[in-house]
């Protein structure tokens, strides 16, 4: 059947998408717990599925093109899932094929879902450095605002772990 390669393709796609919201789930483990070298791993772990993930697309592609022309059509590199169900005329083919399309939608919405999560905890995380990094070398709005300049003492006259300035 010409559908068949594209079943696999699109299995091996959900296969590799739940992968990824595996990493992302752990990825937002290491956010939470800080550890930058178990990201950092993560991060090369999904570079490299990414890299498999886009390869497996440019075969469904193929995929769907050789549908096409199996089906005497002129091949649509913009066609979808419910596209192709509605061209084809085998009702469990069609229940089939759509039932993968949405469980590769769902798998995708989530793993959006997941990795907004992780750039707002990142975000969080950076703002959090940044504000331990203002603590830890004072700023200079502080200095102009709880002190007098003329109670000032030297130059900048605020208690500081270490001055910035130098």
């Amino acid at each position: 059947m010409a559908l068949n390669p594209l079943y696999e393709t699109m299995e091996t796609l959900l296969e590799q998408h739940e992968r990824m919201l595996e990493l992302s789930e752990q990825k937002k483990q290491a956010i939470i717990r800080n550890e930058v070298n178990r990201l950092t791993e993560i991060t090369t772990k999904e570079s490299r599925l990414l890299k498999l993930i886009s390869d497996t697309e440019r075969q469904r592609r193929q995929n769907v093109e050789e549908y096409y022309l199996s089906k005497g059509l002129k091949p649509n590199p913009e066609a979808t899932v419910s596209g192709i169900v509605q061209l084809e005329t085998n009702p469990r083919e069609k229940t089939k094929l759509a039932n993968l399309g949405e469980r590769l939608v769902e798998s995708v919405n989530r793993l959006k879902q997941l990795n907004e999560l992780n750039m707002q905890l990142l975000k969080q995380a950076i703002e959090f450095n940044d504000f331990s990094l203002d603590l830890l070398s004072g700023s200079d709005e502080q200095d102009m605002i709880y002190k007098p300049p003329a109670n000032q003492t030297g130059y900048g006259g605020g208690a500081r772990l270490f001055d910035s300035r130098a």
